[in-house]
């Protein structure tokens, strides 16, 4: 009797329950996580590893298998086109010369600006009444004359490309698989002085956030722009003239969601009913990094320098506008030697949010950043002075933990606790907390971690706390 030649098995006949284990085995953390307390660079989404990418062009049926992995970290990059133009009364002027090759869109703002120039006389020609008189208009499809106009402005807005990836989401039911979004940008917001541009700049943030939240239901938000930027991405102002010495190309902000969510509070009875970013959702963590101040160091009289104000207007506005049950808990912020007068504002802001349950801080550099020995970036700054703002800082976070009525099992996370000098220092802060009687115990589990435990409270005699300070 013959026997039959047995097929040799492949992966192809594998059923797809492994094939999904094996593919789940090549998911690799995101690099916006692991990147996220780095110096803040346009690098953030970027990875030289891509095996999951790589799977899914293998096959049609490793791409059905990966589609639900491969989407999971997604990143939308901004549009970087510019596509507002700013119509003074010049421009009209030149539109007249053309007015039989004018679109119906170019036409009706010719008219429209026209009359608005006439009843304004000879004013409107004068370039210092541009920031009064303009009006931003977006060039659509046909306005040759607008393309052509010599000044053609940015204004954050999505890719085009962005419908086409919410309908792939939609076919493949993939909304929920998507659990990271990064929006990020390197392109800078340069139209601040602009008052006209207050309205048109709000419309297009408030669209990039109808549309991302319309598609997706991420439980982390990652927004990584330059300060400029991200202050209209989100809804606040960046509140200081000294941007230029700090030279800070980006930050990032992350936001993320309870898991599983909490749908009941995703309307916004609980929140402020304005459509800036940190109201859209229920958020639970707010992470911020602000990358380095060191070049500002090297500034005349450079602690009077004020650093972009962003998180500080932010936690304000959680402080005022955001019931307890939808505010944050959990709050991380990252920057290399910021000033104390920075640190301040923030441990105030903080101070109104009575919610917190995590804070973590960390102020120095990271072991992958060797900013220290860039004698470039250092210029004529003096290593005393970051470590005079650093520790000054430190005092001041240790003043709010003592203040604070923490509730019991709240922490308290240093990461510049990796390094052994630092960790040192720090718990010396913490135990003169101790020492005062507000009960902060060290992890024995985790370094640079505190826990807040009232069962080591104790009264403290006046006298004896003075003699301490």
């Amino acid at each position: 009797m013959e026997i039959p030649s047995r097929q040799p098995t492949t992966v192809e006949s594998l059923p797809n329950e492994l094939l999904i284990q094996i593919a789940a085995h090549l998911e690799s953390e995101a690099p916006s996580i692991a990147k996220f307390a780095h110096e803040p660079t346009a690098h953030l989404t970027e990875s030289d590893s891509m095996p999951l990418k790589h799977l899914s062009l293998v096959s049609w049926r490793w791409r059905k298998i990966t589609l639900p992995i491969l989407f999971r970290y997604s990143r939308i990059a901004l549009d970087k086109e510019p596509q507002w133009v700013p119509i003074d009364a010049r421009l009209v002027d030149s539109m007249q010369t053309q007015l039989t090759t004018l679109s119906n869109h170019e036409f009706q703002i010719y008219h429209r600006m026209r009359s608005k120039f006439k009843s304004s006389s000879e004013f409107a020609y004068e370039e210092a009444f541009d920031d009064l008189l303009i009006n931003l208009c977006r060039i659509q499809d046909g306005d040759n004359c607008l393309k052509a106009a010599p000044h053609i402005l940015w204004l954050p807005h999505l890719p085009k490309t962005f419908e086409i990836f919410g309908r792939v989401v939609a076919q493949y039911d993939l909304k929920h698989h998507v659990k990271s979004v990064v929006v990020h940008t390197d392109k800078e917001y340069e139209l601040r002085h602009v008052s006209t541009a207050d309205a048109p700049l709000a419309r297009a943030v408030a669209d990039i956030w109808s549309s991302i939240f319309r598609h997706l239901e991420p439980t982390r938000t990652v927004v990584a722009a330059p300060p400029s930027t991200l202050a209209g991405l989100l809804d606040t102002q960046v509140m200081s003239a000294d941007i230029w010495a700090f030279d800070m190309k980006m930050h990032y902000v992350e936001l993320l969601q309870s898991e599983p969510l909490r749908r009941e509070h995703m309307d916004s009875k609980c929140r402020s009913r304005d459509s800036a970013l940190i109201h859209r959702r229920p958020w639970r963590h707010l992470g911020y990094n602000e990358g380095s101040s060191i070049t500002a160091y090297s500034t005349y009289e450079y602690h009077l320098k004020q650093s972009p104000k962003m998180l500080y207007l932010v936690l304000i506005r959680l402080a005022r506008e955001v019931q307890p049950c939808c505010n944050i808990t959990s709050f991380s912020f990252t920057g290399v030697f910021p000033f104390v007068t920075n640190v301040t504002a923030i441990v105030r802001a903080l101070d109104k949010i009575r919610t917190l349950k995590q804070i973590a801080f960390q102020l120095a550099p990271g072991k992958e950043n060797n900013v220290l020995d860039d004698s470039k970036r250092m210029g004529r700054a003096q290593r005393s002075d970051f470590w005079l703002e650093w520790n000054e800082s430190y005092k001041t976070i240790a003043v709010y933990l003592g203040d604070l009525e923490f509730e019991d099992g709240a922490v308290f996370r240093s990461r510049d606790c990796g390094n052994a000098q630092l960790a040192q220092d720090v718990t010396a802060y913490l135990e003169v907390l101790q020492q005062r009687g507000a009960g902060w115990r060290k992890s024995s589990e985790e370094e640079g971690v505190w826990i807040r435990d009232h069962g080591l409270d104790r009264n403290v005699d006046p006298i004896t706390e003075l003699g301490i300070v």
